[in-house]
Parts: C-alpha cells; structure tokens; sequence
C-alpha cells in the first residue's frame, strides 16, 4: 500500500512570524520539518501562503530572511501568495489584463516575457486619456481587470478605465473577467447599480473597490474571482503548482495551516476538502477554534507543536 502524501499550506505573518519576530519555537520546527522531508521528498510538499497584494514574493522573502528563515528553509520557489495565483490564473487562461497593482506587484507578471507582452501595466504617472494610439488599443482590448492593493492608481481615471472595460464599453468580446488579489467578503448584488459613483471614491480598499466595480458594472459578486486565501482560486492555484501534470488535489492530503479561522481556514478550505489546522499564536484569539462556518479539524499551540506532531503521527506513525 502507498504511503500517504502530503501538501503543506502553511500561512505565514502570524503563524511562522509576527512582523520580524518568528513564533516560538518556529524556525527549529521548520528546520525539522525540512530535514524529514529530505528523507522522503515524494511525501512531502510545502508552500508558505500569504495574501500580499502590495509587494512581490522577492520583497516577501527579504522579510523573511530578517526573521531568522534562511533560503534553505523557504526558498523563492516555496513563498506562494495572492499575486502568485492571479498570475498562474491570467497565465492558464491567457488573459490580457489591465493591472491595477503596486510597481513591485506588478513584477509578479514581468518574469513571462510573453505573458508581459500581452499585460498592461498601469503606472501612477500614465494618464489613461494621454495614450498614444498603439497603447490605447492595449488598453481597450484587455479582457480581465486585475485589482490589488494600491492607493496611487485608486484615481478617477483608472477607475474610469476600469470600469468602462468592465461595463463592455469597449466592445469587448467577451465578458472581462474581474480578478482581486485580495481576499474579502463581498456582498452579492441582484443587479447593476445606475450610478457607478467611481470617480468620487474615498476609499481605496480593494474589498471596497471591487465591490463598487461588481455593482457598477452589473456582476455578483460570485462572479469575481478572488485569488487570496482561502478562497478556491487560490488553494487550487497553488496545489496545482505542486502536484504534477498527471496528478490531482484528490491523491494527496491537503493540509493547511493558519492563525486566523477565517482568513486562513474558511469556507474555500472545507469546501475543496482541506484539513485545516489552526494555531493559537498571531491573531488567535481564545474560543476561535470553535468559530466560524466550520470548527477548525485541529488546533494547536503553535506551528513548532504541529510539525511534531505532524512528523510523530502523520510521517512516522507508530
């Protein structure tokens, strides 16, 4: 009989680290955890999840260099986050996206030079209405607006931009698609707004933003895909780029692993059939694990206790 599999989803800022504080006990336990895994890589798959949308896996990394996770422990490869799905989403479905998102997360969708070709980048001092000819068509010929965490381009002609795309304006094709790197819950809207209200905006949430764009342009909220954890999206992307070609979520266990019941194990985790274990550290607070639309499966005093027991009873079982 074939030894179990694993893939690990383990968030980040608030379970391995508090800002650049690691959590007790955490990098010994990843170290550990590091070590069983190079005795038995087939088993084991680890990817380090969070939800940025303002910075770069690179940037990211830097941080965790300073909490004491050296490259031998979480490399590049191993960081997945919210701008990593949206990119792996447009790459899959070979969109040409307006990206409304900080410079240093739009370099998510620089590395692909062909996928770059087909993007456009907004930039704070780009007038949307000052295009040339060429870029002007670029622009109007996007069939996905993907919105993240940036507060320069939350200006009324971006929005505009946006929005036109969205409402069909430009004669597009086919629907554009709606993508948020950041995770929220959106109210469902029956119908479409009269009034879009985009230009007089005062807040540059994105959960806020996109909120207004949905009802704007006449979509439910259902209809947007939200590429932050735990939303489907997200855990499918990055499961995805662990598994082989050949090979689905259902040969292997998924577990994930997380501080907030909520924003780390809710309603996409249960839904997809992850086994969802939540710590007591970051923004924990007493009585969560008993929280939320479904109880954690497990619960733990901090992810250095997971791993052993994670290692004792799942890897090595008596």
């Amino acid at each position: 009989m074939r030894s179990a599999r694993f893939n690990l989803l383990i968030d980040l800022n608030g379970t391995c680290h508090i800002g650049d504080t690691p959590t007790l006990g955490a990098v010994q336990a990843i170290q550990r955890l590091r070590a069983v895994q190079q005795q038995q890589p087939d088993r084991v798959k680890i990817r380090f999840c969070s939800n940025t949308s303002k910075e770069s896996s690179s940037s990211l990394l830097s941080r965790l260099r300073r909490v004491g996770l050296g490259v031998e422990l979480v490399g590049s490869s191993d960081v997945f986050t919210s701008l990593d799905a949206a990119y792996r989403l447009v790459a899959r479905q070979k969109l040409r996206p307006l990206l409304l998102l900080s410079q240093s997360a739009q370099t998510a969708f620089r590395g692909d030079d062909a996928l770059a070709r087909d993007c456009f980048f907004a930039h704070a001092d780009l007038d949307p209405e000052r295009l040339d000819a060429q870029n002007a068509a670029k622009l109007r010929s996007c069939d996905a607006v993907v919105l993240g965490l940036c507060p320069e381009l939350m200006t009324s002609k971006w929005l505009d931009e946006a929005f036109r795309l969205l409402a069909g304006e430009y004669d597009a094709k086919q629907r554009v698609a709606l993508i948020t790197t950041h995770r929220g819950t959106f109210k469902s809207m029956s119908g479409a707004c009269n009034d879009p209200v985009i230009p007089s905006l005062t807040s540059s949430s994105p959960d806020d933003l996109c909120f207004r764009h949905q009802a704007a342009s006449g979509r439910r909220a259902s209809e947007t895909i939200v590429c932050g954890k735990p939303q489907p999206a997200f855990l499918q992307e990055c499961v995805a780029g662990m598994i082989g070609v050949d090979e689905s979520m259902s040969d292997f266990t998924n577990i994930i692993v997380g501080d907030d019941i909520v924003a780390d194990l809710g309603q996409g985790t249960w839904q997809l059939g992850l086994r969802r274990v939540l710590v007591r550290t970051g923004k924990y607070r007493n009585g969560d694990e008993s929280r939320g639309d479904r109880f954690a499966d497990e619960t733990y005093d901090s992810l250095a206790s997971w791993i052993d027991h994670f290692i004792a009873n799942d890897l090595n079982p008596k």
